[in-house]
């Protein structure tokens, strides 16, 4: 197994100031939950698991990052509705796990700016009034992904089904690298918090050229140039495949998911490309390792792969 040799990537500072709550309000994630229902389960049951229990809002709508990345509509058209969702969190007395990128980028930026502009923040206020809520800016936002970091050593303690046998190699995504400023755990050139975790539950890391590089959506161009955005998905699986031939590839966003994941029946059928490349959410990894049932884990919503699924399934005694 590829060790680890030294974690200096890893801001620990950030780490240190992320709390171990009982209760946390969980973000949830319009693709994962139209498209991947194994990263919602598995983000309930792995945070149970873990000790944290996660408050799910039934009046919590899309954070509205997809329409203003997508340049759909002005950045101040979604503010109203950050605000609010994050209002939802306050009211409650709790912070926000986010399982996406985007809502975890879009949620702290909006956030951030409101709360060093006050005359925004009124205006915004003045629109959730009406409805009865206000936004105070006192909930912070955590990555699910820095939630798991934090969170090692109770995994470590509750690993059921290790993941021996297994190579893994990881897509960390764009909005979560270029997160600095927002409390993102990791050197964003030489990430390493999920190898880690990885070796934590037993796995083996393996690496890839293209491991830094986008997953092809590119909001704008998946939407303009679909084209375009499928050449960058087929250089990234090529990548993938050819240098690292890994069980799983683990990614840390639901859209990130879904690119890698959909386009490779794309590329089968358009360009006679095969890959075969189950790709998973972080929490999903997780949900492995602490013992959750198939069912739980849901890896037959997902579309490349299952040849691959199925094999590396059964080396650790799941009958897939």
């Amino acid at each position: 197994m590829h060790k680890l040799d030294k974690l200096s990537g890893i801001r620990e500072e950030i780490v240190a100031d992320i709390p171990i709550p009982e209760e946390i309000f969980y973000f949830q994630s319009c693709v994962a939950s139209n498209k991947y229902p194994g990263i919602e389960s598995c983000t309930l049951d792995v945070l149970n698991k873990l000790g944290v229990k996660p408050f799910v809002s039934e009046d919590q709508t899309c954070c509205g990052g997809f329409v203003t990345f997508a340049n759909v509509a002005a950045p101040t058209a979604s503010m109203p509705a950050v605000a609010r969702n994050i209002s939802l969190a306050e009211e409650e007395g709790l912070d926000i796990c986010a399982v996406c990128n985007g809502c975890w980028t879009f949620l702290n930026e909006f956030g951030h700016f409101m709360n060093g502009n006050d005359e925004v923040k009124e205006s915004v206020n003045m629109m959730l009034n009406m409805m009865g809520r206000e936004y105070k800016g006192e909930s912070n936002i955590f990555h699910i992904g820095a939630m798991l970091y934090k969170l090692k050593d109770r995994i470590a303690e509750n690993v059921e089904r290790p993941l021996e046998g297994l190579k893994f190699a990881t897509h960390y995504g764009c909005h979560y690298l270029g997160g600095g400023k927002y409390g993102a755990i990791d050197d964003a050139q030489h990430p390493s918090f999920i190898q880690e975790l990885v070796e934590i539950m037993g796995g083996e890391n393996v690496d890839y050229t293209a491991s830094g590089e986008c997953c092809g959506t590119g909001f704008t161009q998946v939407i303009n140039d679909k084209e375009k955005s499928l050449d960058h998905s087929q250089m990234k699986l090529e990548s993938v495949r050819d240098e690292a031939d890994p069980d799983f590839v683990i990614v840390l966003c639901p859209y990130c998911l879904s690119q890698l994941d959909r386009m490779q029946q794309q590329l089968d059928y358009r360009r006679d490309v095969k890959l075969d490349i189950p790709i998973i959410h972080i929490t999903q990894l997780a949900g492995l390792a602490l013992g959750l049932p198939k069912e739980r884990l849901a890896f037959d919503a997902h579309i490349g792969g299952q040849d691959r699924f199925k094999k590396a399934l059964n080396k650790i005694g799941i009958d897939y």
